[in-house]
């Protein structure tokens, strides 16, 4: 039995049914199980990760942990799962490669501490670092939906972005085969684009012209407040920029080595996700 955390999230959706096609059960996690959309050969348990429940663990040998930032304290909730999984056999933690380079922006700060819970809570572990995923472009929806302009913050780095599938697909092969233990893997895809060249590129995908424009960080800034985003947020959104610059554009050949393929690319996650934008 396998618990999956965040499993309506982003990677979590991807990696519940990548985990039953292996022959994985598959107990998944989830705030509101009556709303949650999770594949149905999967046993579904309601969670508060403010009030984790020990008894979740009950026949569980491997738990794939990730949460969501749902919550008052991130690090508290996954330092409570560690304390109530001592017992079991093999803990995947998902992180960031921000912890890789020895980031210090508040998101890095968080998954450098609980890495350290990961290390010292028993069972044997391995860690995921991802870097950028694809998935964060549907921010620019209603943009695209819109005028068709796209406004990034003045010099946004250039990024390996990885699509999420192949991230579940390495978390599923690390939850499911052996000789993982002790390890972390910094996840990306397969080439670093610039952010006016991904814009190209879903551009082309729609079969649309899209419009890059770089505005200032002060006017970013201001459009991310408009959306109702926490001020604290933002500020960590932007040291986050501030400390990957150069570290983005690094790839990493995980995905090639766990799982014998290329990573997949954003001109794949553009045609994917094309309906959506239109």
């Amino acid at each position: 039995m396998i618990l999956v955390l965040g499993s309506t999230g982003k990677i979590g959706r991807e990696l519940v049914p990548a985990l039953l096609d292996k022959g994985a059960r598959v107990r998944a996690l989830t705030r509101d199980p009556a709303r949650a959309r999770i594949d149905p050969r999967a046993e579904v348990a309601a969670c508060d990760l403010d009030a984790f429940d020990p008894a979740l663990l009950d026949g569980v040998e491997r738990v794939f942990l990730l949460t969501s930032g749902h919550g008052s304290d991130p690090l508290a909730q996954e330092q409570a799962v560690l304390k109530a999984a001592s017992d079991v056999q093999h803990v995947v933690k998902l992180s960031t490669t921000g912890v890789h380079f020895g980031q210090t922006d508040p998101i890095s700060l968080v998954h450098t501490a609980a890495e350290r819970s990961v290390r010292e809570a028993g069972p044997d572990w391995t860690i995921l670092r991802p870097g950028t995923f694809m998935d964060n472009r549907f921010a620019w929806l209603h943009a695209v939906r819109g005028d068709g302009v796209i406004r990034v913050p003045e010099g946004d780095p250039a990024s390996a972005l990885v699509h999420v599938r192949d991230i579940a697909a390495v978390a599923a092969t690390v939850l499911t085969t052996d000789g993982h233990a002790g390890k972390t893997y910094p996840i990306t895809g397969g080439e670093a684009l610039t952010t006016r060249r991904q814009v190209e590129i879903l551009g082309e995908a729609l079969d649309r012209r899209l419009t890059y424009v770089e505005e200032p960080e002060a006017d970013a800034r201001a459009r991310m407040l408009g959306f109702g985003w926490p001020a604290s947020a933002v500020d960590g959104i932007f040291e986050l920029k501030r400390q990957s610059a150069g570290n983005e554009e690094i790839v990493f050949g995980t995905v090639g080595e766990l799982l014998g393929r290329a990573p997949l690319t954003f001109a794949d996650w553009a045609r994917e996700h094309a309906a959506t934008f239109a």
